[in-house]
């Protein structure tokens, strides 16, 4: 299971999507409730970019990608299982982080993505 937040605080840090990734408990053969806090996290800055721009918006989607790769486990797997794995926890991640940041045009950009598969 997977969140993503976003913090709009316009600081010195811009604007920053935080994607926090937790293996599914049954997947682990573990049971436990896991907070946001305890969770790998990659901050996801994009206070650089136009997301009104379709450049804006390929460029936010490379990073949130790229972050998710980062914090979903199994990333060179050739287990079935594992690469199962790590495919669902980079779908959930990624668009956990498209829906949090509320951009109708990443959101469309997301579409695109899941619909090719």
């Amino acid at each position: 299971m997977t969140a993503a937040t976003v913090n709009s605080n316009r600081s010195t840090l811009g604007r920053v999507a935080v994607l926090a990734v937790s293996l599914l408990a049954g997947s682990l053969g573990v049971a436990h409730a896991a907070s946001a806090q305890n969770l790998p996290q990659v901050v996801v800055s994009y206070g650089d970019l136009d997301l009104s721009s379709s450049d804006g918006v390929r460029e936010l989607y490379k990073r949130i990608d790229f972050a998710a790769s980062q914090v979903c486990p199994y990333p060179n797997a050739r287990e079935i299982a594992q690469v199962a794995l790590n495919r669902s926890c980079r779908n959930e991640a990624i668009s956990r982080a498209v829906r949090d940041v509320k951009s109708p045009q990443l959101v469309a950009l997301r579409a695109e993505h899941v619909k090719r598969g």
